[in-house]
């Protein structure tokens, strides 16, 4: 904005060198320069350029010139210009050196986070160490102390074989009378309601029914069951899917030599264990009281029911106890009839035609359950388990013996490759424990003997 030119201003500005009284005067009325110390910051900013004849070089002269002007007056701001660029320069260098101390001190913290780290993770591996070796100790004292368990158990086994094997010199009659077994309880009305208690009708699942002479009829549906001479009728009306090789252990030709031939020469090619000892172990596991209710599963021949029946009368269990046995086979139940006749334990033993994996018993309905030398032929092993939980109480035992594939690659493939036309399963170990563990079972312990394995469990 222009102003007016004082003759005082001009003659001030005219003053500083390289200006004069013509520019003096242009300076006032074009850029409003009022003093030299205006003209000072004026030509420092470059402002004098848009005046006409000043170009770059002679606004620095001017600067210069004004700055010179103004020392010789002593103004402050100017006197005190190169102080001020010193303390600029001192602060600049306070902050650089305070900067420089941060970034020691950072990279001093970082060593230490790293060293700490490092010490860290030596302490880590250290502990490591230490719980390898503690785990490696602890797992040679389990195997040490699982290794006395097994010798303890094969011990008490062979006891027990010894027991039951008879002697081949003819006894007197002083010592058939010391050997002579416990007389079984007679098939009493009480017995036989107890038994009826523990049934299941397999088509509807009702758990109620009408008695008659020989027959057990549903309240439910009304379906009608055979039940005669302590044997009932209860399998369901399609019975599922049965493997090659249980259709052949259901002929009767099968049936007539299971007990005598064909078990015995199975149990010698895949088990390091006599049949006698197999009976001794499954009767150990299976914690035999006068409180049993017992169902054998799949019992065949009724070769382990009748020595489970037997071991009950010499403890001298009374009518509480109940012994059962179950399979799907007529052929295997008429010649198991015919056994527990021959041994006097027919009216102490009741059968049943069932389906392992459709058991026709109530929930809960017994504290024992045994299965040999069948799980592994079953179409629906999963299904089965879940019914042997089904019908345990609580805390109840479930014994199970059956086969694995073993040791040595070229077995186990050759086992793998029968399997499809045989319809045999052979476990691994693992398998069949998670599988237990899967239906409700708890593993309390196992018996490996050759490519046999006996598995004692309770229900969860």
């Amino acid at each position: 904005m222009a102003k007016k030119a004082s003759k005082q201003t001009i003659e001030e500005l005219s003053q500083v060198k390289y200006v004069g009284p013509a520019k003096a005067e242009a300076f006032v009325k074009e850029l409003g320069i009022g003093s030299i110390e205006e003209l000072y910051e004026a030509s420092k900013n470059g402002k004098l350029e848009k005046v006409s004849g000043v170009g770059a070089a002679l606004s620095k002269k001017i600067h210069k010139a004004a700055g010179e002007a103004l020392k010789a007056t002593g103004p402050a701001e100017v006197a005190e210009e190169p102080a001020k660029k010193a303390k600029e320069a001192q602060k600049k260098a306070k902050e650089k050196k305070a900067k420089e101390k941060q970034e020691a001190k950072a990279k001093e913290a970082k060593a230490k986070a790293a060293e700490k780290e490092a010490e860290a993770k030596k302490e880590a591996k250290a502990k490591e160490a230490k719980a390898k070796e503690e785990a490696k100790a602890k797992a040679v004292e389990t195997k040490k102390k699982a290794e006395k368990k097994a010798k303890e158990v094969k011990e008490k086994v062979e006891k027990k074989a010894k027991e039951t094997v008879t002697e081949e010199v003819p006894p007197t009659p002083e010592t058939a009378r010391k050997r002579a077994p416990a007389k079984p309880a007679a098939r009493t009305e009480d017995r036989v309601e107890q038994f009826i208690a523990t049934l299941r009708c397999p088509a509807c699942g009702h758990d109620e029914f009408d008695r008659g002479a020989t027959t057990l009829t549903c309240t439910a549906c009304r379906r009608e069951y055979n039940f005669h001479n302590g044997v009932a009728d209860l399998a369901p009306p399609k019975p599922s899917g049965r493997s090659v090789t249980q259709r052949i252990m259901e002929s009767r030709f099968y049936a007539r030599f299971y007990e005598d031939v064909m078990r015995p020469k199975l149990t010698g090619v895949v088990s390091d264990r006599s049949l006698s000892e197999e009976y001794a172990l499954s009767s150990e596991m299976l914690e035999l009281d006068d409180n049993t209710r017992l169902l054998d599963v799949a019992a065949g021949t009724g070769n382990f029911t009748r020595y489970f029946a037997q071991q009950l009368n010499e403890q001298g269990a009374g009518d509480d106890s109940l012994v059962v046995g179950m399979d799907l086979s007529w052929p295997m139940l008429e010649t198991a009839r015919t056994y527990l006749r021959r041994d006097g334990l027919d009216e102490q033993v009741f059968l049943i035609r069932g389906d392992a994996t459709r058991i026709p018993a109530r929930r809960a309905a017994y504290n024992r359950l045994h299965c040999a030398g069948a799980l592994h032929m079953m179409k629906n092993i999963d299904e089965a388990l879940r019914n042997f939980a089904r019908i345990l109480e609580p805390g109840g035992i479930c014994v199970i013996g059956t086969f694995i594939l073993g040791d040595g690659m070229m077995r186990r493939l050759v086992k793998r490759a029968a399997e499809l036309p045989t319809q045999f399963h052979w476990f691994s170990r693992d398998e069949l424990h998670q599988r237990l563990r899967r239906a409700g079972f708890e593993v309390v312990e196992d018996s490996v003997a050759g490519d046999a394995i006996t598995v004692k469990t309770r229900r969860t």
